[in-house]
């Protein structure tokens, strides 16, 4: 009973009165379901995309002050200077070389999971500012926003669709037995009642 209606629903709602129609309206459910998908495939690369963006933006907030302390803890005297002196004596600047060294090596091994994110981060938003200054964090807040919402939107249209289908497979189904009950009819010769004499 509930089909029947969603069927007298669907057919009066899209003004369907004959099979052509009813076709037209099949091949357009399908069309459209195909470009809904494709377009909730581009939404939801282009949110995943803005998600890594996003999501590197902040590694790069929250462990720059780690990396700035890590590189700050860098060796002042150049390497290839210290080279230079006697290699069978050790200057002054080779012990604060070899101190401030140490330092900051027990630093990153603290603090390495932090200095990765960042630097990975940091080459990662490098690639992706393509030479630019300013990262647009708030233009891909923005837009992730408004994406979330396209998708949404999207998804309601697909659900909308697919139900759409369903309903149109349920009228299928009945012509096509509506078919062949009527052309079992046609093969089936009717049968003839004798008058019996009496």
């Amino acid at each position: 009973m509930q089909t029947s209606a969603k069927v007298l629903s669907f057919l009066t709602s899209n003004k369907i009165t004959d099979m052509d129609e009813f076709c037209n309206k099949v091949v357009q459910i399908h069309e459209r379901l195909g470009e809904v998908t494709t377009d909730i495939q581009k939404t939801e690369r282009r949110l995943d995309t803005l998600a890594t963006h996003l999501a590197h933006i902040d590694n790069h907030k929250t462990h720059k002050a780690v990396y700035q302390k890590y590189k700050s803890l860098a060796p002042k005297t150049d390497p290839a200077a210290l080279n230079s002196l006697n290699p069978f004596t050790k200057s002054k600047a080779t012990k604060e070389h070899e101190a401030a060294t140490k330092k900051q090596d027990a630093y990153y091994d603290k603090h390495a999971d932090a200095i990765q994110a960042y630097e990975n981060a940091k080459r990662y938003l490098d690639g992706v500012m393509n030479g630019r200054d300013k990262i647009p964090t708030k233009d891909w807040q923005a837009e992730q926003k408004k994406l979330l919402a396209e998708r949404y939107g999207l998804c309601e249209k697909y659900y909308t669709l697919k139900e759409e289908i369903q309903t149109v497979e349920v009228i299928r189904r009945s012509v096509e037995n509506l078919m062949r009950e009527d052309l079992q009819a046609q093969r089936t010769p009717p049968t003839r009642t004798q008058d019996k004499a009496l």
